[in-house]
C-alpha cells in the first residue's frame, strides 16, 4: 500500500530564488527552505502532490475551478520568463492523479481535471529547492486562492481528508511527500503591497503548531484572507494539507516576513 511519508509546506516568491542567488548564505528563507529539503530528502518519497493556486496561467476568471487534479503525463515551466530559474520539465503520475479524481468524485467533491498543463512560478519554486533534479513525479492539486468566492477553509480540510483516505487506499507502493505551496499573509502589486498582517500570520504559525486545524478553518473566512492581502488565500493550500496530517503535529514551523516552512513526518 502507498504512505505519506512526509507533508510540508513552503512558500513560493520567485524573489527569494533571486535574493538566494545574490546574497547566497545570507537569507533566512534559505536556511529554512534548506531544513525542509533535508526532512524531504531523509523521507525518501517517489511521488509528490503539491497543493498550489495557479496564477492565471492555466485558468482565469472566466474558468477558474474550486479544486483541480493536474493530470497530465509532463509539463513545463514556469512560464513567466521574468522568474529567474531554469524552465523545467516536470513529469506526472497519471495512474495516481486518475485514481485520487475518481476517488474523489465517489466522494462527493466536485472536482476538474486537466489533461494539459502550463506550470507556473506557484508549483516550479517549491520544487526548484526540494526537488531539484526533477526525479520524482509531481501530481498538482490547484485549489482557487484568488477569485472571490473562495473555497470554504473547511472544505479545504475535507479535501485533505479525502486526500489521505486515497493514499492510504492505493493499491501502489508510492512513498508519498505532500506539500502545500503558498504564504500565510501577502499583497502582490495591490494597496496593501509591503505590508505584512503579522497578527494573522502569527496567529496561522500558532494554531498549526498547536495541531488547532479545524480552529484555524473556523477562522479563515473569505474576509479574514482578504483582509491580510491578495495573495493570501494560497493558506488554504496550507489548510488542505492540515487536513491531511490527521491529528499529527508540525515537526517544525517557523514563519518568515508572512510566509512559513513546515514539516510534518509519520513514522
Amino acid at each position: 500500500m502507498a504512505k505519506l511519508v512526509l507533508a510540508a509546506g513552503v512558500p513560493h516568491p520567485p524573489r527569494l530564488v533571486f535574493e538566494m542567488q545574490q546574497s547566497p548564505g545570507k537569507m533566512k528563507g534559505e536556511a529554512l527552505m534548506k531544513q525542509v529539503r533535508e526532512q524531504v530528502e531523509k523521507a525518501e518519497p517517489d511521488l509528490i502532490i503539491e497543493v498550489d493556486s495557479d496564477h492565471f496561467v492555466n485558468f482565469f476568471y472566466n474558468n477558474l475551478p474550486s479544486f483541480c487534479i493536474g493530470m497530465a503525463e509532463q509539463a513545463q515551466g514556469p512560464q513567466e520568463d521574468w522568474c529567474p530559474m531554469p524552465r523545467y520539465t516536470v513529469r506526472g503520475h497519471v495512474p495516481f492523479a486518475k485514481g485520487l479524481f475518481q476517488y474523489g468524485v465517489h466522494d462527493k467533491f466536485d472536482l476538474a481535471a486537466a489533461h494539459e498543463l502550463r506550470l507556473d512560478h506557484s508549483l516550479t519554486v517549491p520544487l526548484h529547492f526540494l526537488n531539484p533534479e526533477m526525479r520524482l513525479p509531481v501530481v498538482p492539486i490547484y485549489t482557487n486562492g484568488f477569485a472571490s468566492p473562495l473555497p470554504l477553509a473547511t472544505r479545504c480540510v475535507a479535501l485533505g481528508r479525502m486526500v489521505r483516505r486515497f493514499i492510504d487506499a492505493w493499491e501502489g507502493k508510492e512513498r508519498i511527500a505532500l506539500i502545500a505551496s503558498g504564504c500565510f499573509a501577502m499583497d502582490v502589486g495591490g494597496p496593501l503591497r509591503g505590508w505584512v498582517d503579522t497578527e494573522w500570520a502569527e496567529t496561522i504559525s500558532k494554531l498549526l503548531m498547536r495541531g488547532q486545524y479545524q480552529t484555524l478553518a473556523r477562522r479563515a473566512t473569505e474576509e479574514r484572507i482578504n483582509a491580510a492581502g491578495n495573495n493570501s488565500g494560497e493558506l488554504l493550500n496550507w489548510i488542505a494539507v492540515a487536513g491531511a496530517v490527521g491529528k499529527t503535529k508540525p515537526l517544525f514551523l517557523e514563519s518568515d516576513e508572512g510566509n512559513g516552512y513546515a514539516v510534518w513526518k509519520f513514522d
